[in-house]
């Protein structure tokens, strides 16, 4: 009655439910916990100030003679 795509996309919400579940779970045990979702410290300012330098394409140029320091 459903045939393959029906299957497929009930099966896609399947995983997807069970993932949202498993995260509402962990969120819950970790405020009991007391641990902080960290959000603040997954990027810190050097990181993300590399990755600009990364996307600079004069960046390289400016710093050239700092090489090996």
């Amino acid at each position: 009655m459903l045939g393959f795509f029906g299957k497929l996309f009930f099966g896609f919400l399947a995983v997807v439910l069970v993932l949202a579940i498993l995260g509402f779970f962990l969120k819950r045990r970790d405020a009991k916990n007391g641990i902080d979702s960290g959000e603040e410290e997954v990027l810190s300012q050097k990181a993300v100030s590399n990755v600009a330098d990364l996307n600079d394409d004069f960046n390289r140029a400016r710093y050239m003679d700092q090489d090996g320091r």
